[in-house]
């Protein structure tokens, strides 16, 4: 029975993880550091215009403009670390809850 239970909540676990993509793509995001994509950023759902990330890409007006690194979470926040396009600049955004 306790086999059970733990490969239930191990399943459980993998399968309720987001990817990068899901967090960062409904959050507003405030730059703390280094690389700057602008001082307040959200990713919008069209292609062509403003902030839109596809799996580690973040595209502005339809073309490549950054590299996630990684989102990581603190105490109560998220922080994403990026990269320029062509992997120079590195920069940190602090998560400042769901974009509306």
């Amino acid at each position: 029975m306790k086999i059970i239970t733990c490969l239930s909540a191990i399943l459980l676990l993998i399968g309720c993880q987001q990817t990068n993509e899901d967090i960062v793509s409904v959050r507003k995001w405030k730059a703390s550091d280094g690389y700057n994509l602008g001082d307040m950023i959200t990713f919008s759902g069209n292609k062509t215009r403003g902030l839109y990330i596809s799996n580690d890409t973040i595209y502005r007006d339809g073309k490549p403009e950054a590299l996630v690194v990684s989102t990581e979470y603190k105490l109560d926040h998220y922080v994403l670390t990026l990269h320029s396009i062509d992997h120079k600049q590195t920069g940190k955004y602090i998560d400042k809850g769901r974009a509306e």
